[in-house]
């Protein structure tokens, strides 16, 4: 008796497209971590321009992709979600540092008084401290000059009552200098020179400076912060602040281009008033 041509007579035949003596593999699944780990990194790579939404997207997608391509049969769709997945982090994080930078740039989302007050000028104009009086004429807000000064008193221990009389104990203060001037101080110099020039004839007058040349930018203008200790008792915090305007402004009928800003700050929000002077800063 001759065997039967489709296999051995004990085992009952195996299929014909069955190597000699080789038992044929079981159909290759994917399971659902491996459908999982496509569908969201699909999803992901879609919605990877939506902060923190693509972002938690991405993380999970790269985690179910590797766990699939660790599952039998799931290698090929568990590294399709891993490269979704893994781009959508990478746009995440780019359209979040874009977004950042603009909100730095356009002044949200940093430095804001709790209490500020508007100061509007043709010239320019920015936040100031909300408790801080405005007492000056059109004419000189016409002509682009701020004074803003905190008016109250201390008692014997030293705590300020803002009363809204008494004494000048704090001064947020603009003062735009005419062309004429500052091309006689500094011909044809520039904010570095300018800022020298007044540490020789202007500075030392109002204390120790500490730090001379700090690089700041006011509505994308180069300008330059000097901090200082000042001579006056109880001063917290007393710095400059030094500009060269985008445009030639008139103030008095004089063209300027040059603002002298100062900080004269009794308490321990001067960091906070700088900053938000700085940052709400804009040009008209």
């Amino acid at each position: 008796m001759t065997d039967s041509p489709r296999g051995h007579p004990q085992t009952g035949g195996l299929p014909e497209y069955a190597p000699p003596g080789q038992a044929p593999n079981p159909p290759t699944r994917r399971g659902g971590l491996a459908l999982s780990a496509l569908i969201v990194g699909i999803s992901a790579f879609v919605l990877g321009w939506i902060p923190i939404l693509g972002l938690l997207l991405g993380v999970a997608g790269i985690i179910l992709g590797i766990l699939a391509m660790r599952r039998p049969g799931g290698k090929s769709f568990g590294l399709a979600g891993l490269i979704g997945s893994s781009l959508a982090v990478l746009a995440n994080v780019l359209v979040t540092i874009v977004i950042v930078v603009a909100l730095v740039n356009s002044g949200i989302g940093t430095a804001v008084l709790t209490d500020a007050q508007p100061v509007i000028t043709p010239c320019y104009s920015f936040n100031g401290p909300g408790d801080y009086l405005s007492n000056q004429s059109a004419e000189k807000t016409d002509a682009c000059i701020t004074t803003l000064e905190l008016w109250g008193e201390r008692d014997p221990d030293g705590v300020i009552h803002k009363t809204g009389v008494g004494s000048i104990l704090g001064s947020v203060l603009v003062e735009p200098v005419a062309v004429a001037s500052t091309d006689d101080w500094v011909p044809g110099g520039s904010l570095d020179d300018m800022v020298d020039f007044l540490n020789q004839s202007y500075f030392p007058q109002a204390g120790e400076v500490t730090s001379l040349k700090e690089a700041v930018t006011l509505d994308g203008v180069d300008a330059n912060l000097t901090r200082m200790i000042s001579t006056a008792e109880n001063t917290r915090t007393k710095a400059f602040l030094t500009v060269f305007a985008p445009d030639i402004y008139q103030s008095a009928g004089e063209p300027v281009k040059f603002f002298l800003v100062s900080f004269v700050i009794p308490e321990d929000n001067g960091e906070e008033i700088i900053a938000a002077a700085i940052d709400s800063w804009r040009w008209k």
